[in-house]
């Protein structure tokens, strides 16, 4: 009998640790109301519990998720999916075509909240086969329809009990956040954490042998001194996330060797966005001059301690569909920018700087005010510049005003940033055609914008190339050769200036294993995680 007691409360205190697995990770902010096809709510968290018909590898290869397989007809107008079986969601409903459909639905409610999506503006109608088969049909080709089918949002599964009577996610939120993920959410406390645990009914049982974390606690510290004080100190294991993680606190953390410090492949770009409807800028020989003064070495070192690749390109080399196929990017060459300056009829004074009609050559750059990074740049920025004689005014902004500027054209210099993997490139590129983004207000004062947005459409439209036999295939020549020959048009413009490629970085206790960040920006894979 004393034995059998022994062995119950080894047994249950083993279940108990087991259920008290916990991986801290320290955060800004909570996660958001958890509404899939919301645009409020923190990306990797949506991702722990909502799924897709597809995502993408390590690599950025799209691969199955809910879906199994699927076949592409019509020279890419409809895709048929098949389903995978034995999928429930947290709740114990069951997924099939009708919560795809009904999902999709809801999604196509608000097309307009969904406007950015080409996708979303492209879908005809979805059509349930049977209970494991679903028909996507588009009004025209569309070259991203599995890229965009990846996306955390909109195009995750809600379970079909949790929607609003009217379907419609915008005016109402989920009744509970439910979906066929790894995790579920919990628990939130507004201001210190969000609770996720694993789901019970997740379909892929053998998922790293079920040893990752059974709970996760995000906890809410917004100084980032602070979530260093509260790593050192246990209260946390995990800080993930460059935005999360000032650059020389990484580094300086990396060097201690007490805890575990990891860098990721190249996840996004940052550049620079010239704007060409400035009275200078608006000649490409000068934007090639503002190319030639720029020291992206000495940015990369001051600012990102090395950490981080100089950018010649918009897309990094690791990215699919990444090269232009002639255009060779401008290096340094303080000279050659001064001799162009006065090729274009500039001259220099002896306060240093260049004129032109008796007016000094003056230009501005807008950036985010609490943005450290930004602020750093442009600081080197009008450094550099005065050295070939042009005068940079520092033009710090609220956030919400920079963007108001942004999409206004209200700027002559100012910042931007690649979207990453699945967004790359077609997305990004597609997104060039729309009002409401930077790159059309840069890019609609050039000659060559119409010749740009017919060859972004030609591409967006490519139809499906059965000998590829993969839409996404990197073997597709001939939508690589349309690719590269668009690339090239952009590039040619000279209205951007790639600085560098973004790396995510990590820092965590030592002791817990399966973290190596990958090229997605916005995901983070906690069920790789375990000790």
């Amino acid at each position: 009998m004393f034995k059998k007691i022994v062995l119950f409360i080894v047994l249950f205190s083993h279940r108990f640790i087991l259920a008290e697995n916990i991986l801290y990770m320290a955060v800004s902010q909570n996660v958001g109301d958890m509404n899939p096809q919301g645009y409020q709510n923190h990306l990797y968290a949506q991702n722990m519990i909502y799924e897709g018909l597809v995502k993408t590898d390590r690599n950025g290869n799209i691969i199955p998720s809910l879906a199994t397989s699927w076949k592409i007809e019509d020279l890419g107008k409809t895709y048929i999916f098949s389903l995978r079986k034995n999928v429930n969601f947290s709740n114990g409903e069951e997924f099939d075509a009708y919560a795809v459909e009904k999902n999709f639905k809801s999604i196509l409610i608000n097309k307009a909240k969904h406007s950015w999506s080409a996708l979303v503006m492209a879908i005809d109608y979805v059509k349930v086969i049977d209970k494991y088969t679903i028909e996507l049909h588009l009004k025209q080709p569309y070259i991203a329809t599995l890229n965009e089918l990846s996306l955390i949002r909109p195009f995750r599964f809600l379970a079909p009990s949790m929607f609003p009577d009217d379907l419609d996610l915008s005016k109402n939120k989920p009744k509970k956040q439910i979906g066929t993920g790894p995790y579920m959410i919990v628990e939130t406390k507004v201001g210190i954490s969000d609770t996720f645990i694993k789901n019970p009914n997740y379909w892929d049982k053998s998922r790293y042998n079920g040893i990752y974390f059974d709970k996760i606690i995000t906890k809410v510290i917004v100084d980032s001194n602070a979530k260093i004080i509260a790593l050192k100190t246990k209260q946390v294991d995990l800080i993930y996330g460059s935005s999360e993680i000032p650059i020389e606190i990484f580094k300086d953390i990396e060097k201690t060797n007490n805890f575990q410090a990891f860098i990721s492949p190249p996840v996004f770009t940052t550049m620079l966005v010239l704007n060409p409807n400035n009275k200078h800028i608006k000649s490409k020989d000068f934007r090639e001059v503002l190319a030639l003064g720029i020291d992206k070495e000495k940015i990369i070192k001051s600012v990102y301690y090395n950490y981080q690749q100089v950018a010649p390109y918009l897309f990094a080399l690791n990215m699919p569909y990444s090269k232009p196929k002639h255009y060779k990017a401008l290096l340094y060459n303080k000279k050659l920018a001064r001799d162009k300056l006065i090729k274009l009829g500039y001259m220099l004074k002896d306060d240093g700087f260049f004129y032109k009609d008796n007016q000094r050559l003056s230009l501005n750059i807008n950036f985010i005010a609490n943005n450290p990074i930004q602020k750093a740049i442009a600081e080197i920025l009008q450094a550099q510049l005065k050295e070939i004689g042009i005068f940079l005014q520092l033009i710090p902004n609220e956030a919400t005003i920079y963007h108001n500027k942004q999409l206004k054209g209200n700027f002559d210099i100012c910042f931007s940033q690649t979207w990453g993997i699945p967004y790359e490139p077609f997305t990004f590129l597609n997104s060039m055609r729309n009002v409401g983004h930077t790159d059309y207000i840069a890019q609609k004062a050039l000659k060559q914008k119409p010749l740009i947005d017919a060859a972004i459409q030609d591409i967006m439209q490519s139809p499906y190339d059965i000998q590829a036999n993969k839409l996404d295939s990197i073997n597709n020549t001939k939508l690589k050769h349309k690719v590269s020959s668009l690339l090239d048009m952009i590039y040619e413009t000279q209205i951007y200036i790639p600085l560098t490629y973004d790396t995510n970085k990590v820092i965590s206790r030592k002791g817990i294993k399966g973290i190596s960040p990958d090229i997605h920006a916005f995901e983070i894979p906690f069920w790789e995680f375990y000790e």
